[in-house]
């Protein structure tokens, strides 16, 4: 070890002497470039679901570890309240627009410009629009906390390489001995809030589809005090999306995290963001990182290296790092299928109006029950009961549908505008498109009410121009063997969302990213740090 670390030094301060004799004088002096070369026997970039796995074992088994995250870290303490609210946002809720984001609101809030935790991004290729978290968590921290089970009929198609019995009775529950999740309890479903939520079922019953309980991944003796008015509301006060003052939601910075941390072996850098990886002449990994302040801003230009690395920064931070690296050549082996097999886990939504009943002014915010729609005549269709917890009575429903999709997009960098295009246009939604048409028609026919095609999605009826669900681009044994090991290389890793074959098995993909990571992790542990 002590000759590899030697060698990197020398390797680490020649490469640095040579960039800032390339860079223009100007750019040195506004992004200093500091030649440390930090050593690291891991590196995992980014802290979402595969990463915060990732980082865990790692740790665990007694390795050096540091995590790298773009976004900043929102400790949870309700005495300071550091996420910003839904309905009064300010800077914390969205990531560098000076504008809020969320899909359904006709009316969005002026906010200063700030790294808040959500994220929407747009592409000048596609009228696809993907959001992500943007903090130490990642998409835990800003998703609707819901976990359910890949559903079994459509596993073996896109995942024939794993036993989907070893991912019920294995997998699964080894996440959810970490990230802790559960069925709705029948108080809190009975309560004034989850009313909406009660709807579902009849609907469902009423249209002979299939009534479906959600996993979701929260603490509901804490959402059960809010209801008795014994802690601060949170989840019954519009909170989800931008955090959970009050610590409701089990995120990634509350479990797998804070356990490697408490092993001794995991730092962590947050506001910095990787923009390229190059692979050293003694096969160690060169990163490339820009520290950020909180307006966005680059303070300096930071060089690490490591020996294990694990590009886990989320589907559209994984594509751009691995696509410009494959372009610059530090990563020219990579294979030709990096970029590939996008999908957006078939996401469409929809709102349903002027019902017969009331559906409740006042809604829980974490979606507990689902229609199974899996025999639709079109294509195969879950759809989860969203909130709409705007505070009065509208007698609507939104539904977030998972719909099996089969068309594909691809990822390719730009090296004019440096970015990661993706390239997925309007018509290859039509198939989802038409079978959320569907699904609605039946759940009208059976139950009343209608399409709302006026307020909400610029009039279009559906939302189909965006996505909480990317995934693709390393997919596994394609751009990598089936534990994520990326090939044309040796210790190089990717285990988030790209190596999901762009659809799920309609259900939410962070359960099952979590625990095909797990899966992953216990093979390379044993086989790679021998």
């Amino acid at each position: 070890m002590n000759k590899s670390i030697s060698r990197r030094k020398f390797l680490g301060l020649s490469t640095m002497a040579g960039v800032a004799t390339s860079l223009p004088l100007s750019a040195c002096k506004k992004t200093p470039i500091t030649p440390d070369n930090n050593y690291s026997e891991a590196i995992v970039i980014g802290s979402g679901f595969g990463a915060a796995v990732s980082a865990l074992r790692l740790t665990q088994a007694g390795i050096k570890t540091l995590m790298l995250e773009m976004g900043k870290q929102y400790d949870v303490d309700t005495t300071r309240n550091p996420f910003s609210k839904t309905l009064i946002p300010d800077g914390r809720s969205t990531w560098l627009k000076r504008k809020t984001i969320l899909p359904v609101t006709t009316i969005q809030f002026d906010i200063p410009k700030h790294v808040g935790v959500l994220d929407r991004v747009e592409y000048s290729t596609s009228y696809m629009r993907i959001y992500r978290g943007n903090c130490l968590g990642g998409g835990s921290v800003v998703y609707g906390a819901m976990l359910p089970f890949a559903q079994p009929t459509l596993w073996n198609e896109y995942f024939p390489y794993v036993d989907y019995n070893d991912m019920l009775h294995k997998w699964y529950p080894k996440v959810k001995s970490v990230l802790d999740y559960g069925e709705v309890p029948q108080d809190i479903l009975n309560s004034k809030y989850y009313k909406y939520a009660r709807i579902v079922l009849n609907h469902c019953q009423n249209a002979g589809m299939e009534k479906i309980m959600l996993n979701a991944g929260v603490n509901f003796t804490i959402i059960r005090n809010e209801i008795n008015g014994t802690v601060q509301k949170c989840s019954i006060d519009n909170q989800l999306l931008y955090g959970a003052n009050n610590g409701f939601k089990n995120s990634l910075d509350r479990n797998y995290i804070p356990q490697a941390k408490a092993t001794g072996n995991l730092s962590i850098e947050t506001l910095h963001k990787v923009d390229s990886i190059k692979q050293l002449d003694n096969k160690l990994y060169e990163l490339t990182v820009h520290q950020l302040n909180e307006q966005g801003e680059i303070t300096a230009i930071k060089k690490y290296t490591c020996k294990n690395l694990f590009v886990n920064a989320g589907v559209v931070g994984t594509m751009q790092i691995l696509l410009k690296s494959k372009h610059l050549g530090g990563l020219s082996n990579l294979n030709d299928e990096v970029g590939k097999h996008w999908g957006n886990n078939g996401n469409i939504m929809a709102m349903r109006a002027a019902l017969r009943e009331d559906v409740g002014a006042e809604q829980g915010s974490v979606p507990v029950t689902a229609y199974g729609d899996l025999n639709n005549p079109v294509t195969p269709l879950l759809a989860e009961q969203a909130p709409f917890p705007i505070g009065m009575e509208l007698r609507q429903l939104l539904t977030l549908a998972i719909t099996k999709n089969p068309n594909r997009g691809y990822f390719k960098y730009n090296p004019v505008t440096d970015n990661a295009d993706l390239y997925f246009d309007r018509s290859q939604m039509e198939i989802s498109r038409l079978a959320m048409k569907s699904f609605i028609d039946r759940l009208n026919s059976a139950n009343g009410g209608m399409l709302e095609q006026f307020w909400y999605f610029e009039g279009k009826g559906f939302g189909d121009d965006f996505t909480y669900h990317p995934l693709g681009g390393a997919v596994l044994e394609k751009a990598s063997d089936q534990y994520g090991r990326l090939k044309g290389y040796e210790n190089l890793y990717c285990l988030d969302g790209s190596m999901m074959p762009g659809f799920s098995c309609c259900a939410n993909p962070a359960l099952t990213i979590a625990a095909l990571a797990e899966r992953a992790m216990e093979k390379i542990i044993a086989e790679d740090f021998e």
